[in-house]
């Protein structure tokens, strides 16, 4: 599944420019514009990351970190124009992760979240299938026999639903929630085919049919 980031900044042009770049980079990505907004996605949705803005309307972005500490380890990377030593510390004693003075380049931000996602995830971002098979979770990329294999963004999103959550058993309503946008129309044909192409690359007895019910990877 996607790692999935929260923005909170109410520059709608940084908004946007930062939803789209990280949406490019194979993140899910959620936006607000105010405190208030982003205290209640947090408290509504489950995110890995949230990058907040400290000036913001309702609540500053102090005051968000403090609230969603209460109930919350996401981690946080700010982003402000203040760079006074003191507003760093305050960034840092509200339960920040990160810190990052505006204007600031989007692959800096980048590596910062790619780091922050290495300290709390690990450093092996890959998932063994079998000795010659593996899929790297952060470049959302499988890889057989040392080579990149190529598949389609329906392929990548079913097979790493499958591969972290191993043994659970997918209804095929859940598969299409995670396949197809609101405007698209899910298709049972298709998805026979991106599951016969996985078994296909990753072995037959690896996704197992749960008759009348769905999909289940048995690894």
């Amino acid at each position: 599944m996607k790692r999935k980031i929260l923005i909170v900044e109410d520059d709608k042009d940084l908004n946007s420019t930062l939803v789209k770049f990280l949406a490019i980079k194979g993140f899910e990505v959620l936006s607000v514009f105010d405190g208030e907004e982003a205290v209640d996605s947090v408290y509504e949705h489950t995110f890995d990351l949230i990058v907040l803005d400290v000036k913001l309307p309702s609540l500053d972005g102090f005051e968000v970190a403090k609230a969603v500490r209460e109930f919350s380890t996401t981690p946080i990377i700010f982003l402000t124009s203040l760079d006074a030593q003191k507003d760093v510390e305050k960034g840092f004693e509200h339960g920040g992760d990160d810190y990052m003075t505006k204007p600031f380049s989007l692959s800096e931000l980048l590596y910062r979240i790619q780091a922050i996602f290495r300290r709390v995830h690990g450093n092996d971002h890959t998932i063994s299938i079998d000795k010659n098979c593996y899929f790297d979770i952060d470049k959302l990329t499988l890889y057989k026999d040392q080579k990149r294999v190529t598949l389609t963004d329906k392929e990548i999103k079913l097979l790493s639903m499958f591969l972290q959550h191993k043994e659970k058993t997918f209804t095929r309503e859940e598969i299409f929630e995670v396949l197809y946008e609101y405007d698209q129309t899910p298709n049972e044909a298709s998805l026979r085919v991106f599951i016969n192409r996985l078994r296909n690359i990753i072995g037959k007895e690896k996704i197992k049919t749960v008759k009348n019910v769905g999909y289940t990877y048995v690894g």
